[in-house]
């Protein structure tokens, strides 16, 4: 598994920056950027997207055009603490810090490049193993002005046992047809959610101004939902939030939660969370371990 920095992932005995068979060479970039300003990730006419921002700046430092590869392809408002993005060019000389480097000058200032790995032949950054999102809840009765672009604000009662059971119905191998409004664009719904949990993280202002401590009253602080999965369908998180959240404060039962989730109707589920509480946080993939690149020799 790669985890950003700059750095040659291991190809046989190829020397770092040779080209390879055809001419290219193939590069792995990690990043991290906020959702805010933009319409998602993929490129759409007329709409500023963070695909755009990106390869825009690689034309400016390439010369050549190039078609980023990405393992999370965020919706509008969402994003995105651990992102991965790939791409095959033809300048096989342009040195990983190097180009990181130029990437940054370039680059806005809500999205930035955090490591760049030249790469295997064929590496594909859509083709990770796993992806983990992460929602942000923020409860309390004052809304959060430092933290407003990066959490749900809820008001009233949340239920802690209530949000862990609904999270627990979540995990394992299944159709999850119901938790998105697209289900007819897939050829299946069936997605491995290899975790999915609850947990409270820190405090938040109450109504007289002081900080409620966790525990101070019941559901208030931050709370933060974690899930891992092969893939994701489109607003599978948001809804499966929204939803949890409904079980937690009393509009729906665990059961009624269960039972949708087993009808494959959308219509069934509860509300969609916002985009501003979610982000991706992380990538994995099964192979492709860094190697820094070799010294050359003294003469």
């Amino acid at each position: 598994m790669v985890n950003g920095g700059d750095s040659v992932a291991r190809e046989g005995r190829q020397a770092p920056g040779t080209l390879r068979p055809g001419g290219t060479a193939t590069y792995r970039l990690d990043l991290a950027y906020e959702g805010t300003a933009y319409r998602g990730w993929a490129r759409q006419p007329g709409q500023p997207s963070v695909q755009r921002v990106l390869e825009e700046a690689l034309f400016t430092v390439l010369r050549e055009r190039v078609t980023l590869s990405v393992a999370g392809r965020t919706d509008a408002g969402v994003h995105a603490w651990g992102q991965v993005a790939s791409f095959v060019c033809r300048r096989h000389e342009v040195q990983p810090r190097r180009l990181r480097l130029s990437l940054n000058a370039l680059l806005p200032r809500d999205v930035a490049v955090t490591g760049v790995t030249a790469m295997p032949a064929g590496f594909v950054a859509r083709e990770a193993s796993a992806r983990t999102y992460e929602y942000r809840l923020w409860v309390s009765p004052v809304r959060p002005v430092r933290e407003r672009a990066f959490v749900w604000n809820l008001r009233g009662f949340v239920d802690e046992a209530a949000l862990a059971a609904a999270a627990r119905l979540l995990s394992g191998r299944r159709d999850f047809a119901a938790l998105t409004p697209s289900a007819g664009l897939y050829h299946t719904c069936v997605r491995d959610v290899m975790a999915a949990e609850w947990r409270r993280v820190g405090d938040t202002p109450g109504d007289d101004g002081g900080w409620r401590h966790v525990g101070d009253a019941p559901g208030d602080g931050e709370w933060r939902f974690e899930i891992t999965a092969g893939s994701f369908l489109h607003n599978m998180v948001r809804v499966a939030v929204g939803s949890m959240v409904d079980v937690a404060q009393g509009r729906m039962s665990l059961d009624e939660l269960a039972a949708a989730l087993e009808s494959g109707q959308r219509r069934r589920m509860g509300q969609t969370a916002p985009a501003r509480g979610l982000a991706l946080v992380k990538v994995e993939y099964e192979e492709a371990a860094p190697l820094a690149a070799p010294r050359t020799r003294p003469a």
